[in-house]
């Protein structure tokens, strides 16, 4: 043991309060000479190429890389800083927050019901499904039921409001043989899905859950739920999430917060496998394809037990199921990816403070968005002020009466009442794909919109009616013109020029191409939203970094105008005399209007690359 001073020297580190933030490599090398300095006794330590100076590098890039390991391991335990997906899923887990997984496209569908149907009522059971082609399912995920009125062919209204078609084919998960404790749980671990692009999948809102209760040796459908906390103590129910290893996690209750399973109940979980972006159909492709109906030893004794009243209709089936044909109108949603560990940071926020309950149009458009990320692709929600003050007041601006507008009438009388102060009125944008044409976007089917509404059931304030709108999509095309009464000819006469510096050597071709990508990537449908502001500057600043660019203007042909930089003309496609516009300078859209580009595919073909 050191006696004086002069001995406990080099034990006494002296070090200033905030030396652990400097702790790198160099620093530490520097603070290991200089101990070994005091001391006195070494000296090789002062000389790079020593041995004693290699160990001390040694040690200090050894801890060096420590300190990094254990600096990172505490920020993963902060909500703020987390940046692993499994960290931040266990995080998000202590305030109940439940991870959303990848979901299938889905489409909805028109139907007609065949002269062999006689009338009365009919049920397609749920896992029913139509072939897309010979290797792509899309299956209904529920019963739905419908009437046929008329002896010969029928188009059914009924299934074209509500039905929808999930792409992905029926699997049966091992049965689950309980063990009898409280809040049981168990994950979905199929081994022969890899995490890949074109791997297939488990698709989030397709799992359900049967339990054969050793009670009464028969099968009981159970129901998800939220929380198990908010449920009594025989709720048949259970709770389902995506936990840190990316998989689906069933949990069932303890006898007070929903019915706990006995010892030898089996635990019965089917899900639908998207087959991932080979799913993804366009439009008619389903094009008067007939039902099937899924069948297995296990589903018929589900069916069995569970539907109870099997004599009130007829269920399609392999003899009947071909007079019922379907269709799908319009092209299938795109997938949506699970959650990542910044999405998760952001959404959890906004869960929490919306308590599971939906008040401000903020928790609307968030719930929405989670729930429903396969299908709505932008979302804006306002309360009945607003819709009159901006949508309707819109259509009065332009001098067109909103109400001998079809869409606001449609909307209207489908989804709204008598009491409209109470409506929460949801401006929504479905997931699409642009076309080569140019044609007008899709609006959200009737099926999409009552999908909303009954998504929102149970969280809205109960005065409240949930009335979806449709959004106004606002074409651009480059445009420039000087001419006081703008018309759409101006954008078959107008290029954007981009002029190449002296001696550069990249391709036109080359050139005009990354112009194009840029201008088309700014206008995709996923990089857009409603009310978004529409940034010109950073358009145009894109495109003059591009290497060998050295400026650009947009220019009419046929009347010589120019516009140094890039110019577009905007116009509603459905009134087009009214509502027309040219944008050259940042500007903000409505929050009921969307931008799409009408010729996205071709955007190069009034691009012109020139020399300086």
């Amino acid at each position: 043991m050191p006696t004086n001073k002069e001995d406990n020297k080099f034990l006494d580190f002296n070090l200033p309060q905030d030396a652990y933030v400097a702790f790198d490599a160099t620093t530490l090398k520097d603070f290991i000479v200089q101990r070994l300095n005091e001391n006195e006794k070494f000296t090789d330590q002062n000389y790079e190429g020593s041995n004693l100076a290699a160990v001390i590098d040694i040690i200090a890039y050894s801890y060096h890389v420590l300190l990094f390991y254990l600096n990172n391991t505490a920020a993963e335990v902060d909500f703020n800083q987390a940046t692993l997906y499994e960290n931040m899923n266990r995080i998000v887990k202590l305030i109940g927050y439940k991870p959303t997984g990848k979901q299938t496209s889905v489409v909805p569908i028109k139907a007609v019901a065949g002269q062999g149907l006689t009338k009365g009522n009919y049920t397609i059971r749920k896992y029913s499904y139509v072939l897309a082609d010979s290797n792509t399912q899309y299956t209904f995920n529920e019963d739905i039921s419908f009437d046929k009125t008329v002896d010969g062919n029928q188009e059914i209204k009924s299934l074209e409001d509500n039905a929808i078609l999930y792409q992905g084919s029926v699997s049966e998960y091992p049965d689950y043989f309980a063990q009898g404790i409280d809040f049981e749980s168990f994950p979905i671990v199929v081994e022969n899905i890899t995490n890949t692009d074109d791997s297939r999948f488990i698709s989030e809102n397709t799992i359900s859950v049967y339990v054969k209760e050793t009670s009464s040796d028969r099968y009981y459908e159970y129901r998800q739920i939220d929380s198990l906390y908010l449920s009594t103590a025989n709720d048949r129910v259970f709770e389902k999430r995506l936990n840190e290893n990316g998989y689906f996690e069933i949990k069932f209750g303890d006898g007070s917060f929903g019915k706990r399973l006995e010892e030898g109940d089996v635990v019965a979980v089917n899900y639908l496998l998207s087959d991932n972006l080979k799913g993804q159909i366009s439009k008619n492709v389903i094009n008067g394809n007939k039902i099937f109906v899924y069948d297995s030893p296990r589903q018929r004794e589900i069916f069995n037990d569970t539907y109870t009243n099997q004599n009130d209709t007829t269920f399609l089936n392999v003899d009947n199921g071909s007079n019922l044909t379907l269709s799908n109108p319009v092209n299938s949603t795109t997938l949506t990816t699970e959650e990542t560990a910044q999405q998760i940071r952001e959404n959890a926020s906004k869960s929490f403070s919306s308590q599971l309950r939906l008040v401000t149009g903020e928790d609307y458009e968030f719930y929405i968005k989670k729930n429903l990320a396969n299908i709505v692709n932008s979302i804006k929600v306002v309360d009945n002020k607003e819709y009159i003050n901006g949508y309707i007041q819109y259509f009065y601006d332009i001098c067109v009466d909103p109400n001998k507008v079809n869409r606001v009438i449609l909307n209207q009388v489908n989804f709204a009442d008598a009491c409209d102060f109470n409506n929460v009125n949801v401006f929504a944008v479905p997931k699409f794909t642009l076309t080569d044409d140019g044609a007008y976007p899709p609006f959200l089917s009737n099926s999409f919109k009552n999908l909303i509404i009954s998504t929102t059931q149970d969280r809205k304030m109960i005065s409240n009616d949930v009335v979806p709108r449709d959004p106004i999509y606002m074409a651009f095309g480059l445009g420039i013109s000087n001419a006081e009464n703008l018309s759409l000819d101006i954008i078959d006469n107008t290029k954007l020029y981009m002029v190449r510096e002296i001696n550069n050597k990249i391709s036109k071709t080359t050139l005009a191409s990354k112009a194009a990508a840029i201008i088309r990537k700014y206008f995709l449908p996923e990089n857009n939203a409603l009310g978004q502001p529409i940034k010109i500057s950073d358009m145009a600043g894109e495109l003059l970094s591009i290497e060998g660019i050295k400026r650009i203007y947009t220019k009419n042909e046929s009347t010589g105008t120019i516009f140094n930089g890039i110019s577009f003309l905007s116009y509603n496609p459905q009134y087009p005399e009214s509502d027309i516009e040219l944008v050259n300078q940042d500007t903000t859209l409505p929050y009921f209007k969307f931008p799409y580009y009408i010729n996205n595919q071709t955007v190069g073909n009034n691009i012109t690359v020139i020399d300086e």
